[in-house]
């Protein structure tokens, strides 16, 4: 109902660019953005979707690693942290036992 400049953003640079047969508006130079556009490009509806998938996901992994204030390593980082505690324990370890967890 009352609307003032308080309620609206500022952006240096607006502009509006033809790609392929597509037109967009580019609004840059923005302070204080709360929102992004990303755009996608690729040579067929398939690739699109798999490009489409894997940003959703990486974006998805972000905001839940900022929520939740911690991150799960991967690519092998808990075999490799296993590995390491297994090996710190095996010399503590006397007797027949040590081979089982040499193995």
């Amino acid at each position: 109902d009352e609307l003032d400049e308080s309620c609206l953003g500022y952006a240096g640079t607006v502009y509006e660019h033809v790609l392929g047969e597509n037109k967009y508006t580019f609004v840059e130079q923005c302070k204080n953005p709360l929102s992004v556009t990303i755009l996608m490009k690729g040579p067929n509806k398939h690739s699109l979707n798999q490009i489409k998938d894997a940003v959703r996901d990486g974006l998805r992994a972000v905001k839940n690693a900022l929520e939740d204030g911690c991150v799960v390593p991967g690519a092998g980082a808990y075999e490799v942290a296993a590995h390491a505690a297994l090996k710190k324990y095996l010399e503590t370890v006397k007797g027949r036992a040590r081979l089982g967890i040499q193995a």
